[in-house]
């Protein structure tokens, strides 16, 4: 479980293209196909390099107008769904 001490990175065996506003990526692993747009590309585009999950969130409250516990809770859950898909290595040992 990702905490928001956890430190994150894309993984780098995932492809990525671009889809006018949107983001399309292939899991070179599974074969699957994702799209993001919006709030999803913009954390994509984040986690290019480690960043710890909490550095993250601060960034994403910088840019949009969400409570703070509203903006862990949703920026957990979609980095959770993230990793289980295999989109997302955790660089650190704060993630069981």
């Amino acid at each position: 479980m990702l905490t928001s001490n956890s430190i994150i990175q894309r993984d780098s065996e995932v492809l990525v293209a671009e889809a006018a506003e949107d983001l399309i990526m292939v899991s070179i692993a599974t074969g699957y196909y994702y799209g993001l747009s919006a709030v999803g590309r913009k954390i994509w585009d984040a986690i290019e390099h480690p960043k710890k999950v909490s550095d993250l969130i601060d960034d994403l409250r910088a840019s949009y107008n969400v409570s703070p516990s509203s903006c862990e809770e949703q920026t957990l859950s979609f980095l959770e769904s993230l990793l289980a898909e295999g989109l997302l290595k955790v660089n650190d040992s704060s993630a069981a």
